[in-house]
């Protein structure tokens, strides 16, 4: 408890009003540097959530783009397959078709005396 003369009322009653709204400035000022601190709190996590995202994004799609090369590779071995399938094919193709262009009468007759005289006996009536 204070005691003060009358004529230092006023005086008195003007600084600790002085001191309270210094108080008030501080308390003003301590609020905001909280919520300035709060908001780069906020932004940091956000920016962490960000790049934790980014980069489970940036792995599922690099996932998906070594699979799909995976698969492009496979298709091109399997159309490298077929494709060699079909050359052996072509060339067992043509291997028969000169067979089939050298076949003659007298091929097949050869070694085969009752063939001869056969085919003999129907050139001579054609004839």
């Amino acid at each position: 408890m204070y005691v003060v003369r009358p004529q230092f009322f006023i005086p008195i009653i003007t600084l600790l009003r002085n001191a309270a709204m210094n108080s008030l400035k501080y308390k003003a000022e301590l609020a905001l540097m909280r919520t300035q601190n709060i908001d780069v709190t906020n932004f940091e996590s956000q920016l962490n959530d960000f790049r934790d995202s980014f980069g489970r994004n940036f792995r599922l799609a690099s996932e998906r783009f070594k699979t799909a090369i995976e698969s492009i590779d496979k298709s091109i071995e399997q159309l490298q397959k077929t494709k060699e399938n079909l050359l052996h094919s072509e060339d067992n193709l043509r291997i028969a078709n000169n067979k089939a262009n050298d076949l003659t009468i007298k091929k097949l007759t050869r070694g085969n005396p009752t063939m001869t005289t056969k085919f003999d006996e129907l050139i001579d009536e054609g004839a």
